[in-house]
């Protein structure tokens, strides 16, 4: 059996997860990175993307036995545990795709009729469009899965 490590997400208004896991695969700004116990000590930013917890009674490494959530970035802090810090996260059954498909169209169009080209404003058009992709993803079952 391998180690466990205390793993804690926090948003701005709750604590989103607490337990103890085997593995979490984040997104961080280099690309997708496990953390296991035992890791060596990191901080790292995040980017917006997928969460994937294997959690302390799961035996195997399969992607069926992970549970996913959708993160809007923020920070991972790994020494003898894990905490994460995001503005928002949400598990796949929490997901309201027409709210979501709706934002995302929103930000598709004003991108496309924009004309004041304002660089903030574009960037957070483009923020809710990967906001938007990564919670689709995660209602499906998360982007690995669909490979």
């Amino acid at each position: 059996m391998s180690k466990l490590v205390k793993l804690e997400v926090i948003t701005p208004s709750k604590v989103f997860y607490r337990g103890k896991v085997r593995l979490l695969i984040a997104r961080t700004l280099e690309g997708d990175e496990g953390f296991m116990a035992g890791h060596s000590w990191a901080c790292k930013l995040l980017d917006i993307g997928e969460l994937w917890i294997l959690e302390e009674d799961k035996g195997s490494y399969n992607d069926d036995d992970f549970r996913v959530a959708a993160i809007a970035g923020g920070f991972i802090d790994v020494k003898d545990s894990i905490i994460i810090y995001t503005d928002a996260a949400e598990w796949s059954e929490d997901i309201d795709m027409d709210r979501v498909l709706s934002e995302k169209v929103k930000a598709e169009d004003w991108l496309t009729h924009e004309t004041k080209h304002d660089p903030n404003e574009i960037e957070r058009a483009r923020i809710a469009i990967a906001k938007a992709i990564t919670r689709m993803n995660v209602a499906e079952g998360g982007a690995r899965r669909k490979r």
